[in-house]
């Protein structure tokens, strides 16, 4: 069974579980008092995990949302966590990384990163990665040793997303073919200079891995995933929001500015870009084979495009759509269970949308503002708002509304 261990669900920051059911209406099944608004949630096994800004970790029962264990620091822990079998890891916004055991919640080993801590961590392949105000780093999971840091002009700020060459290998590949040149200057003249792209790595191995990020100041990079080593850069309009999405090839990012790019992940080299008025504020989720991207803004809209040359994907009877209205700005990520969207906004509502035809199915009502992104998994998802709650909400899978 895949399960929901990490930001956004895997290392790609995907956010998608297409393997399951969508719900096409949900009813709740619990909520549980927090101390302190909660961070986005994590699963394994029958354990739900998540962190508050108030500096509580806890550990609920997936079933019930009984309490397993808590754990108590000085400093907020509203990052999101990563799980496995065998550890819980957790960072603090003082810069502290711990790991946990996930069934007892006594602590292994802690490590102090170079800065505070900016982003949520990720995992793969025995290495732990954490974005701070200094830059990134790489820790060895088993033992908290620091493997590398990269520093940085400015906090690497959002998850990092990691992957290997395989990745572009699907379609255009990442590992050698240039976009094409006439999508690039239609698309976004203001951003192709020569400038945009340092020392292109156009070698990069198919089952070397690379880790991508994004900072306060406006940078996409991409680093060797075992050394540290850049790759190469890529400037974007704004802080990147959320952090990096890895599909087909590609690093999808939205900035604070209000683009959201396309980059090859082999050479950073600009596939497309589009441009709101506002300023994005989640992660890109990215459906591939329906040639889709959705990602939250400032403007109360959850923007949709094509993935080829970045125009918005959906049509009203007289001019396209730049998206989903929704009543409030977004700050919950987007993510896809089956064929159902998933999305918060700050008024407090979590929607239900068909990624078929954009079609609402269901809205569910928290009492404050849901900023956490849903954490997903058979019949249930669960879900933080800022009334210091976590809401576990179930379908029947047999269950469609129409």
């Amino acid at each position: 069974m895949t399960e929901w261990t990490q930001f956004k669900g895997d290392p790609h920051n995907s956010g998608l579980r297409r393997d399951l059911e969508g719900p096409g209406r949900v009813s709740e099944a619990w909520t549980t008092d927090l101390i302190g608004p909660p961070g986005s949630p994590v699963l394994d096994r029958d354990t739900v995990y998540v962190g508050t800004a108030r500096g509580h970790c806890y550990a609920l029962e997936r079933e019930t949302g009984r309490r397993r264990w808590t754990f108590e620091t000085t400093a907020a822990t509203d990052a999101t966590p990563v799980v496995t079998h065998e550890r819980l890891y957790l960072g603090t916004d003082d810069g502290t990384v711990s790991a946990l055991d996930p069934a007892t919640g006594e602590e292994r080993w802690r490590t102090a990163l170079p800065g505070s801590l900016e982003a949520a961590l990720a995992l793969s392949n025995g290495r732990l990665y954490a974005g701070h105000a200094d830059g990134l780093s790489a820790l060895e999971a088993e033992t908290g040793t620091e493997l590398w840091t990269h520093e940085t002009e400015s906090a690497v700020v959002g998850a990092p997303a990691i992957a290997d060459g395989r990745e572009g290998e699907q379609r255009r590949s990442a590992l050698g073919e240039a976009p094409d040149d006439d999508i690039l200057e239609s698309e976004a003249p203001s951003l192709l200079d020569a400038e945009r792209v340092r020392e292109p790595d156009r070698q990069w191995g198919a089952t070397e891995e690379r880790v991508f990020a994004g900072t306060a100041a406006g940078t996409v990079l991409a680093l060797a995933a075992e050394t540290g080593e850049e790759a190469w850069t890529a400037p974007a309009t704004g802080a990147v929001a959320g952090g990096p999405t890895i599909a087909d090839g590609r690093v999808y990012v939205g900035d604070e500015g209000g683009t959201l790019l396309a980059l090859d992940a082999g050479t950073g080299q600009t596939w497309f870009a589009y441009e709101i008025g506002d300023g994005f504020t989640t992660s890109v989720t990215v459906l591939a084979a329906a040639e889709t991207t959705f990602i939250g803004a400032d403007d109360g809209y959850c923007h949709a495009t094509d993935t080829t040359v970045g125009r918005r994907k959906l049509r009203g009877w007289l001019f396209s759509r730049k998206g989903i209205e929704l009543d409030g700005p977004i700050r919950s990520c987007p993510v896809v269970a089956g064929d159902v969207l998933c999305v918060g906004d700050a008024t407090g509502s979590l929607y239900g949308i068909d990624v078929d035809d954009a079609e609402p199915l269901w809205q569910f009502a928290a009492d404050d503002a849901i900023s956490g992104t849903p954490a997903l998994a058979a019949e249930r998802l669960y879900v933080g708002s800022e009334a210091e709650r976590l809401h576990c909400l179930e379908w029947d899978a047999d269950e469609r509304p129409y």
